[in-house]
């Protein structure tokens, strides 16, 4: 049989059940769809975690608490045990070498202000804050260290909070309430985007000391600081002798495991956003995958049915002379054809629910781009064809098995 007459007769075969041929092409659309979906997500969130960890610049370190193992490196934590202190933050301002150096303490709380409130994070930070993470001020100014020393009631606004709670109304000067106590407003900070997986601009930020008060804490959660004179590698054992002697740590080995607190510099943080990334990536796809399997056996199960209600059709084609290998080509060119097809069906819905995703995402979290997961699209297609194969081979082979009187004899 030539290879135009096979397709054709296939073609014909599937046309005639429009409605099994749907259903059946319907599992492998929503599978090739799925995994689309999956990997574009999980490369826009790998894209979103390396930029958000390499914005800053390579010379930033983050000094935080937990032990020293460097496979743990990367941006602060606040769930494990607090270990780095005001004395920690004082001696690296000390030192000639760093650029700056900033200390941060964060919580969430009630904000108010003329009978409006808003639960947002309450940031405790210093005036180097600013420089290490490209910040700028849009009115009024930013915490200074006379506010850091003398414990001072002020704060500095995210933009999204000024606008929630004074509208049109100029913030400076006026007196806000954090946890019920009382701050003058001394700046609003220009819209800063996204900071640690967190919105900068849906933050409130006072001195830290003022923090320590408001809370009754005396632990950072994280120190930052901009390298200045000497390398990051080289910036990263110089804390680590600092804050040895400071945490009173008997380590002249320099254990990492010993130390209570690790330093991590951006190229650390970067390498492990990106293994993050993409573990997040196989196992999403992994997961996708899955559907593509399960509407496999759906094509075997409906093929095998199909040979079933076509039995006589086979008999009489092998009555008048259609080989073995003819039907068997027959049979598996119906599932191919229907894989196919589905499959590019599929790579398109898949490339379009991805992309409304990702917009949607990013109504909620900026910084999320688009684009094409092209090994998604490659791993869709070539799985699909193979369910074809694959899949559609046994039921194939079932039918071109029959012989041609007990086919005709089939009721």
């Amino acid at each position: 049989m030539r290879i135009q007459d096979l397709f054709s007769l296939s073609l014909r075969a599937l046309i005639v059940n429009k409605s099994r041929t749907a259903l059946t092409m319907l599992g492998i659309v929503i599978g090739i769809a799925s995994v689309i979906l999956m990997l574009a997500v999980g490369q826009a969130a790998q894209r979103f975690l390396l930029y958000q960890v390499s914005s800053f610049g390579s010379d930033i370190l983050f000094i935080a608490n937990g032990k020293g193992d460097e496979t743990r490196d990367g941006p602060p934590s606040g769930n494990i045990k607090q270990t780095i202190t005001l004395k920690d933050f004082r001696k690296l301002k000390e030192q000639t070498w760093p650029k700056a150096v900033a200390g941060t303490v964060i919580n969430r709380d009630l904000v108010e202000y003329g009978g409006l409130s808003k639960l947002t994070q309450v940031t405790g930070g210093s005036p180097d804050e600013l420089m290490i993470y490209n910040e700028e001020i849009s009115r009024g100014r930013g915490l200074s260290d006379e506010d850091l020393n003398s414990h001072t009631r002020v704060a500095v606004l995210g933009s999204k909070v000024a606008d929630r709670l004074f509208g049109q109304e100029d913030p400076l000067g006026r007196i806000l309430k954090i946890g019920k106590q009382p701050f003058k407003i001394i700046g609003i900070l220009a819209p800063a985007g996204t900071r640690f997986f967190s919105d900068a601009d849906d933050q409130v930020y006072i001195p830290f000391t003022t923090f320590f008060d408001l809370y009754n804490r005396d632990k950072l959660n994280f120190i930052s600081m901009k390298t200045g004179t000497v390398s990051p590698h080289e910036a990263k054992e110089l804390v680590r002798i600092l804050l040895r002697e400071t945490h009173n740590l008997d380590n002249p080995e320099g254990v990492l495991s010993k130390d209570d607190f690790r330093v991590a510099t951006q190229e650390d943080t970067i390498k492990n956003a990106a293994v993050i990334g993409t573990i997040l990536q196989i196992l999403l796809g992994s997961v996708a995958s899955i559907s593509l399997i399960v509407a496999g056996v759906g094509i075997m199960n409906i093929m095998y049915v199909t040979v079933t209600e076509r039995t006589r059709e086979i008999g009489l084609r092998k009555a008048i002379g259609a080989k073995r290998r003819d039907i068997l080509m027959q049979f598996l060119a119906e599932a191919i054809i229907l894989t196919i097809v589905a499959g590019m069906i599929g790579i398109i819905v898949g490339i379009s629910v991805s992309y409304i995703a990702i917009l949607i995402i990013q109504r909620f979290q900026a910084g999320w781009s688009f684009d094409i997961p092209w090994n998604g699209v490659v791993m869709g297609f070539s799985v699909s064809a193979l369910i074809g194969i694959i899949f559609g081979f046994f039921p194939a082979h079932r039918a071109a098995s029959l012989s041609s009187i007990e086919a005709l004899r089939y009721e």
